[in-house]
């Protein structure tokens, strides 16, 4: 009997492990369908898939930058430390994180192994804040590959360096791939004649070019140059900015 009793009470501290064991499975991160199935691919040779997946798995890894924010102020002069700091409500899942940065280490790897554009594109951005020069030569090396979005951050990089006239070049390359942000920031360089000749026209030209395909920044300054054309009110009213605008072509 007591042998039966026994036996009874084991199987049930199994039944319950093995539930409690399933529970936590279920709660360990896990990556979306959609992207399990570019692993798949990718692991098959599928460059798309690839892509798709290094662009996935860097956009939601653990590789956060963080800036200790002193003070927010706007283009007018006013003080919205405050309301930056509320606006903050972006969610963070730690262990999904982990577990996509995990997952961008092994694709990395195999992407920069057969230099693959977007593997080298994603190294130099991540890069970036730890060692410039090796990031702009990894992005260099991307845009010579055949990946248009490298240009746009190597342009930025070049930007941020003082290094206009690089920027001008790469950031071109962005623009005629039809990278909207390309044309905001080639305006910010023909506006201030940074790396180029001062062209305000050629300014606006590319700013009307980055407004038409929805860029916010671009959209809020075609708006304030063009107050009259409803097509910047309409295209200001349809995307939601919840920023100040910041002009840069003088009045």
């Amino acid at each position: 009997m007591k042998t039966k009793v026994f036996l009874a009470m084991a199987l049930m501290v199994a039944i319950i492990a093995v539930a409690f064991a399933q529970d936590e499975k279920e709660d360990v991160a896990k990556l979306p369908n959609d992207v399990s199935e570019w692993e798949i691919q990718a692991e098959q040779g599928d460059t798309v898939a690839l892509h798709k997946l290094l662009r996935y798995l860097n956009d939601n890894s653990d590789y956060v930058v963080c800036v200790e924010v002193v003070q927010v102020v706007s283009a007018d002069g006013e003080d919205i430390t405050d309301e930056a700091s509320n606006n903050n409500t972006t969610e963070y899942d730690e262990e999904f994180a982990d577990l996509c940065s995990e997952r961008l280490e092994y694709w990395l790897a195999k992407g920069l192994a057969v230099n693959d554009p977007v593997a080298i594109s994603i190294k130099g951005q991540r890069d970036y804040f730890y060692d410039e020069e090796s990031s702009i030569e990894s992005l260099v090396k991307a845009v010579e590959v055949g990946d248009n979005q490298a240009a746009l951050f190597c342009g930025s990089a070049c930007f941020n360096q003082g290094r206009y006239a690089e920027a001008v070049k790469y950031l071109t390359m962005a623009y005629d791939a039809g990278i909207p942000s390309a044309g905001w920031h080639l305006a910010m360089c023909y506006s201030e004649g940074l790396g180029v000749e001062k062209d305000n026209s050629k300014a606006i030209e590319f700013l009307r070019h980055s407004a038409m395909m929805d860029y916010p920044e671009a959209v809020l300054e075609m708006k304030r140059i063009e107050p009259s054309n409803p097509v910047w009110k309409h295209k200001a009213d349809s995307i939601e900015i919840d920023f100040t605008d910041f002009p840069i072509i003088e009045d």
